[in-house]
């Protein structure tokens, strides 16, 4: 009967130690010293206890303890169980005011231990990518991310490194994350729109085209790439109907006399995309991109007579100078779209340079020096 007693009382007193409040001053100075699994003991202890469960410092100490433990150790839950506790503190505490506090005002707080996490992984993958160690990049650059998902280069990067290491389901995945976090980049889109393609899923490139125009309307690149598509599986003449029935319930929109514009050109129908394209502009003096390729319809039209012009011996005089009236007048048609396009958009450099190439073509001096000035400057000359 004494040794039942002896055992007994010996269980409460173990239930007693159990229950013993923690200390989370001792968690911190253990984790000051270095002393991790103790601190972890702790910790776990003290987000369980009544009196310090609900405590911002408490969290605030796992989400370190945590992080630690996930940076120095292959621990698969530790990086979820910091930032969740990271969060929790937040949760507790929204202005830090007990956190700072405990450990020092100015000195550490949520925030600074989250930046340094992330740093860390950051750093790593940096290193990993000029290593060309693209695997481990990736790795680094989605953990940085899962850190500080605000910091949207993280998960940007995690794709690039996923492409570069010819990984293409979690290139796939990390593009996706970088349309979810808000990067509209038309990059993005063509990036996940050529892995479609490569998996001959056209609906879905499609779709994503679909989705990039309506973030990027006036990208004519997006619009040639959903005809392309149509194109290569024989669907032009449903594009092209669907258009024209468009227009006819529509017929002062400029984008849609646009769209068939360049379906006939893209078609090799350069005529009909001519008459598309002034059709809209006939609508809507200043619609950009029916200008921009009618200029560019003609400037190509001037550049074969050049290059014609080019392959003709210094002997064949009358031949040159019948070719250049025709360059020059070309140059005349062309000019107006130009002249347009620098109206709407003077400081895009690609206007200014074909602009002044017109104008010294033509010997229009004045107007030249005019674009050659503001092209220095814009270049810093």
């Amino acid at each position: 009967m004494r040794q039942l007693f002896t055992i007994l009382a010996a269980l409460v007193c173990t239930l007693a130690i159990a229950q013993k409040k923690p200390n989370i001053n001792k968690a911190k100075a253990a984790f000051d010293n270095g002393e991790i699994a103790e601190a972890k003991t702790i910790i776990d202890q003290a987000i369980d206890y009544e009196k310090t469960k609900d405590k911002a410092k408490t969290w605030y100490y796992r989400g370190m303890i945590y992080a630690s433990i996930d940076t120095s150790s292959n621990d698969p839950d530790a990086m979820r169980i910091a930032i969740e506790s990271y969060d929790k503190a937040l949760e507790l505490d929204p202005t830090q005011r007990s956190i700072n506090e405990f450990v020092g005002t100015g000195i550490q707080n949520v925030d600074s231990q989250k930046q340094n996490y992330y740093g860390f992984y950051y750093n790593k993958a940096i290193a990993n990518y000029n290593a060309e160690e693209f695997s481990g990049a990736t790795d680094n650059f989605e953990k940085a991310y899962y850190i500080m998902p605000s910091d949207t280069n993280a998960i940007l990067n995690a794709a690039y490194s996923a492409s570069a290491a010819g990984n293409e389901e979690r290139a796939i995945q990390n593009y996706e994350k970088c349309l979810e976090a808000g990067i509209t980049d038309v990059v993005i889109y063509l990036r996940l729109y050529n892995y479609a393609v490569g998996e001959k899923n056209y609906d879905k490139a499609y779709g994503i085209l679909e989705d990039a125009r309506a973030i990027h309307p006036d990208n004519v690149d997006l619009m040639k790439y959903q005809i392309n598509i149509l194109i290569d599986q024989d669907k032009i003449d449903e594009a092209k109907g669907g258009i024209e029935e468009a227009i006819a319930k529509e017929p002062d929109n400029p984008d849609l006399h646009f769209s068939l514009g360049v379906i006939h050109e893209e078609l090799e129908d350069l005529e009909s995309a001519r008459a598309s394209y002034e059709k809209a502009i006939g609508i809507q003096s200043d619609h950009y991109n029916s200008n921009f390729n009618l200029g560019v319809m003609v400037f190509n039209e001037c550049n074969a007579l050049i290059k014609e012009r080019s392959a003709l011996s210094y002997k064949e005089d009358k031949k040159i100078a019948a070719l250049s009236s025709q360059i020059d007048e070309k140059l005349k048609v062309a000019l107006p779209y130009w002249q347009k396009l620098y109206s709407l958009r003077s400081d895009e450099q690609s206007i200014l340079e074909t602009l002044e190439y017109i104008y010294l073509s033509l010997k229009m001096n004045d107007e030249a020096e005019e674009i050659t000035a503001k092209l220095e400057t814009m270049k810093g000359g």
